[in-house]
């Protein structure tokens, strides 16, 4: 990228933030001269002044610290005892300092409403509501949602962008589901999904991710190397064949990707209108492993329309038997399925306590695929299997084993085990699992599964994207509509972080800022807009909480002042801006701590 287009992109977010700081103090400053109130000072940024101007009475200042701004009103902090002015803040009534402080959150609404209409008249880009991939065992998976599927409504939304998709999904409050209208193929389906709190991500899920084209979107380097980028892969690339194969859908390059390590692949690619090969050669990616499988027969979800659910079995059933053999894990179960010539398999289960039976009618050999290939099991930390050249057999674990101990900590579930022995880059550890009643230890050295190894060339596609743009009209619906999403959308993400539907994990600073809106100018001022108008609104409303040295605890201030009926002490006042300024800061800490954890899993992934 031309280093003029970088810096002219980086301009564009420093005069964006800039000048919501600047409408936020402008509207202070506006409504206290309306009032008659003196300002003695209008700063853009804090600490030290680059650039003073004195224009009447008002210094107006560039400060060094562009992380705010403030508006500095005669008599708005003054010493016991002394006498004021007129032209004093603290010599207006209630209201209308309430009116100075509700200014600068209105403003920010009002730029926020005003940016969003700019930006749907210019176009605004958004990953369409196509389905990419679909999770297995995730609730999208259990209702029967498909790859390919378009989302073209969902709780009551309709035609929306990946964007309003996310946002019904994670912060849906209702306990019934979230009702999904799909187009497949030209039919209408209609589907209601239950979402899943991700302890990963920190937030509800589904298990979709958006439909990707077949456009390169994102090229990046690995500790051992960069096929993508040294084989001369730029962004933009639109890879139209691999090995000759033409490609329809870009969910097919990672499928070749992935089973291609070490092996190098000819990539054909559209550029510029002209067609171009190139040569990548995928990294082999191999986990460290223990060498053992913790599958148990109790059915975590159930795949809607397949035999499984068609034979009755639900969510919370436990298989305990295939034709009277028991079956003590998955691994278990699918061998016996999968080893039977019978057509009617007689299955026993457990449901609540109750001991059942059904006949399973198989048609063909593929049926017992489509049957496994419905039900997606419960992963504990009892032993379902142990793979033979792998260190979980050479110290004698056998199914039915549970583990209770690894590496100085004790595993609460399957993903547990899996985070410490994949994290571990093969150091030695210590193993405890409990068999008859017995705890048995044993040491043991991860290793790395060469036979399973994963291909990856460092490129990511684009996701598939719509661009909205409308006359005026539209912009101004689509605007509001948009402005008033965002605001519930803000609403929900705070009730979610104290209700733990939303990870504090998830919130993010300055640094987040920032990057999101370099990213936003690169795709276009459109995006850059929208993207302001976010942040105006965010500002406003988190203006408005009532917490000290924020608009909102001084609103709370001048409604206890208008209870009592005189100010609260200047001693009260000083207490709880230190109070407030400590939660601020502390918040900034937290929220650049997120930003950099960011930042650190993006440059090592």
């Amino acid at each position: 990228m031309p280093s003029f287009e970088v810096s002219g992109n980086i301009l564009l977010v420093i005069a964006g933030v800039g000048s919501l700081i600047f409408i936020h103090e402008l509207g202070h400053f506006l409504v206290a001269k309306k009032i008659g109130v003196r300002v003695h000072t209008f700063s853009l940024g804090f600490g030290m002044p680059l650039i003073r101007k004195t224009w009447g009475e008002t210094e107006y200042r560039l400060s060094l610290i562009p992380l705010g701004g403030y508006v500095k009103l005669a008599g708005e902090h003054p010493k016991e005892g002394a006498s004021r002015e007129d032209w004093d803040f603290m010599s207006k009534t209630p209201a209308q300092r309430a009116l100075v402080l509700v200014a600068g959150v209105a403003m920010n609404a009002l730029f926020a409403f005003l940016v969003f209409i700019l930006a749907f008249r210019i176009g605004v880009p958004f990953i369409t509501s196509e389905i990419g991939l679909v999770a297995p065992g995730w609730p999208a998976w259990e209702a029967g949602l498909e790859s390919g599927d378009k989302i073209i409504e969902i709780d009551g939304t309709k035609d929306p962008d990946f964007e309003d998709v996310f946002t019904a999904v994670a912060l849906g409050g209702s306990v019934e589901g979230v009702p999904i209208k799909v187009d497949r193929a030209g039919e209408i389906l209609q589907f209601n999904v239950v979402p899943r709190y991700d302890k990963i991500h920190g937030i509800q899920r589904i298990g979709i991710a958006p439909a990707m084209s077949q456009e390169v979107g994102r090229l990046f380097r690995y500790d051992d190397g960069a096929p993508a980028l040294e084989a001369g892969l730029e962004v933009g690339d639109r890879i139209v064949a691999i090995n000759g194969e033409v490609i329809k859908r870009a969910e097919r390059i990672a499928e070749i990707e992935a089973k291609s390590p070490g092996k190098e692949l000819t990539l054909t690619i559209l550029r510029d209108g002209q067609e171009k090969e190139f040569k990548v050669t995928p990294l082999a990616t191999m986990r460290w492993m223990m060498g053992l499988s913790c599958a148990t027969t109790k059915i975590q979800a159930v795949r809607a329309g397949g035999l499984a659910a068609q034979a009755g079995l639900k969510k919370g059933d436990k298989i305990l038997a295939i034709n009277d053999n028991g079956v003590s894990g998955w691994f278990s179960l699918a061998e016996q399925i999968q080893g039977t010539e019978e057509s009617d398999i007689r299955l026993g289960w457990e449901r609540a306590g109750e001991i059942k039976e059904l006949h399973l009618q198989l048609q063909s050999p593929e049926d017992k695929d489509r049957f496994l290939a419905g039900i997606s099991p419960v992963l504990g930390l009892r032993v379902d299997r142990v793979m033979e050249g792998f260190p979980a057999t050479e110290i004698g674990m056998k199914a039915g084993d549970e583990i209770v101990y690894l590496d100085g900590t004790t595993p609460r579930s399957w993903e547990d085990l899996l985070r410490i022995i994949t994290s571990s880059e093969g150091k030695e550890m210590t193993v405890k699992w409990l068999r008859d009643g017995k705890t048995l230890t044993a040491r043991f050295q991860p290793i790395k599964d060469e036979k399973n190894a994963i291909g990856r060339m460092g490129m990511l596609p684009m996701e598939k994207k719509i661009v909205k743009k409308y006359n005026l009209v539209g912009a101004c619906q689509m605007g509001s509509y948009k402005a008033i999403v965002m605001v519930k959308r803000i609403y929900l993400t705070i009730t979610g972080l104290f209700t733990h539907k939303v990870s504090s994990e998830t919130v993010g600073g300055i640094i987040m800022i920032a990057q999101a809106s370099y990213e936003s100018a690169k795709v276009g001022f459109g995006k850059l807009l929208y993207f302001m108008g976010i942040i105006s609104l965010q500002l406003a409303i988190l203006n408005l909480l009532p917490i000290p040295v924020l608009d909102g605890g001084h609103l709370l201030f001048l409604g206890v002042e208008k209870l009592k009926g005189s100010p609260v002490s200047e001693r009260t006042m000083a207490v709880a801006q230190y109070i407030g300024l400590t939660l601020i800061l502390c918040l900034f800490v937290f929220a650049t701590r997120n930003d950099i954890l960011r930042l650190f899993m993006m440059t090592h992934q």
